[in-house]
């Protein structure tokens, strides 16, 4: 006669063995799994097996190279790349090299112990000094870093698989150096796996790497598995009930798994479903104007703003977003993209443009180039502070319960800037300028003839008077 527990554990097996097989997980993947005494989880629509089936379709020649999990804290992702590393990928190539890397070093230390015992307590594994080692001489290394310039200590060596914890704290080249150092000669295809909340200075690369081609059906070389509604039954409910607690963008990020709003974003104002609308026929009696941020290795950018003379709302209806351009050639395409009938008020621009440079003895800028071409530029405020204030502002609703600034959905490079800047670390009342930032900047160029916003200085001390002299005056 069968025990309960007997049951129960056939129950298990067979609900994960039909879930695995809905998910495209291969038989010898789960069979590993099992005698390794690794569950995934299953639910819902197949739980943390969408991430191992990617896993093994990035064994094709078309399959994908980066597979990255992320959304909310506390679904179990590292403990389900580690699971795929050590239990599956190790196992099925002898001699693979693994790089596990955690931001911080006590941190991966302490996952060490808590992995060698959760993960490979069935497994035969041998500790050694940065990692584990397997009877088959694949071993994973295991690290930590605090900034982008520990990461340094990683490049130039070879890897087969890197998996990299809280990604998004780490900058978009230095990302793609780490990937340089994905080599293999053993017949496995390099993989990069990659967990990450929806926070961090890097979250705009990830967005647009990951969370767009996810979103809009068109992953080719990365897949992307979103783990916000995927829950962990190991977890405490004192962590469920910790993350419930937050508010705010924090609680955004960790909590909910929202892309769009993350802890220290310089404008957690933004709502895309609130700020981005849909084009519409300006009408011929609102205020028309450009601002352009010059750049040539780095992309130039132009925005066409527009106002609505009765509600006071701004509305960015176009945009130029290139790179590799001379200063003429931008001009060009700016007005190329200006319909003749279109009205332009004023043209504001980076005061950089009016920098002198030479050229075969002639002394010139790029104002003046683009004056050659028939724009006429004025300078924009470029102060900082006050810029991204009068932002802040304007993302705020007016009297009519909608937003004082709205952008066109064809207006791509300025909603994903919004929405993915974070703040200076320095000084949280500018954006982190190591970012993408160029149409932000154009946009508050943009803003130079908006009110000015009065920055926040030490308040003035009013002055005092002995009562003595009040009475009878001075001497």
């Amino acid at each position: 006669m069968q025990t309960t527990a007997k049951i129960v554990a056939d129950e298990r097996i067979e609900k994960l063995l039909v879930a695995a097989k809905e998910a495209g997980c291969p038989r010898d993947q789960i069979e590993r799994f099992v005698m390794g005494g690794y569950f995934p989880i299953i639910e819902p629509d197949g739980g943390m097996l969408n991430f191992h089936a990617f896993a093994r379709e990035a064994d094709e020649d078309d399959g994908p190279t980066q597979i990255a999990l992320g959304g909310k804290r506390g679904p179990g992702k590292t403990h389900a790349e580690m699971a795929q590393i050590g239990l599956d990928d190790c196992q099925r190539f002898p001699r693979l090299k693994a790089l596990f890397i955690r931001k911080l070093q006590r941190a991966s230390k302490e996952s060490l112990e808590d992995i060698s015992y959760n993960v490979f307590r069935f497994t035969p594994h041998t500790p050694i000094t940065d990692g584990v080692e397997f009877p088959n001489k694949s071993k994973i290394i295991i690290g930590g870093y605090k900034d982008d310039k520990d990461i340094e200590k990683y490049l130039g060596l070879e890897y087969d698989v890197i998996s990299v914890g809280e990604c998004t704290q780490i900058s978009e080249m230095k990302m793609d150096k780490l990937r340089g150092s994905l080599r293999s000669a053993k017949g496995f295809r390099p993989r990069l796996y990659l967990d990450t909340n929806a926070d961090g200075p890097g979250l705009q690369w990830f967005k647009k790497r990951f969370i767009e081609p996810q979103r809009e059906g068109r992953e080719k070389d990365t897949r992307f598995l979103d783990v916000t509604n995927i829950k962990n039954p190991f977890i405490n409910k004192e962590y469920d009930e910790w993350l419930d607690s937050l508010s705010g963008p924090l609680r955004k990020a960790w909590r909910d798994g929202d892309w769009d709003a993350f802890a220290g974003m310089s404008f957690p104002e933004w709502n895309r479903e609130r700020h981005v609308v849909k084009p519409f026929e300006i009408p011929s009696n609102w205020l028309k104007w450009r601002a352009t941020d010059w750049g040539y290795a780095s992309p130039f950018c132009t925005l066409w703003l527009t106002k609505d003379p009765d509600t006071q709302r701004i509305y960015v209806y176009r945009e130029l977003y290139q790179a590799n351009l001379t200063d003429r050639q931008q001009a060009r395409q700016i007005i190329d993209m200006s319909p003749p009938s279109e009205t332009i008020f004023i043209h504001y621009a980076d005061p950089a443009l009016w920098e002198r440079k030479s050229r075969a003895g002639e002394v010139f800028s790029t104002a003046d180039e683009y004056a050659n071409e028939g724009i006429i530029l004025m300078r924009g405020d470029n102060n900082r502070l006050s810029g991204k204030r009068k932002i802040n502002n304007l993302l705020a609703d007016l009297s009519d319960g909608e937003p004082g600034l709205q952008v066109f959905d064809t207006v791509v490079n300025l909603i994903e800037e919004l929405g993915s800047l974070a703040s200076d670390q320095h000084n949280p009342e500018d954006v982190d300028t190591t970012q993408k930032d160029h149409a932000y900047d154009t946009l508050r160029y943009g803003l130079t003839n908006e009110r000015k916003i009065e920055l926040a200085g030490r308040p003035k001390k009013k002055r005092v008077d002995n009562p003595m002299v009040v009475v009878f005056g001075r001497n």
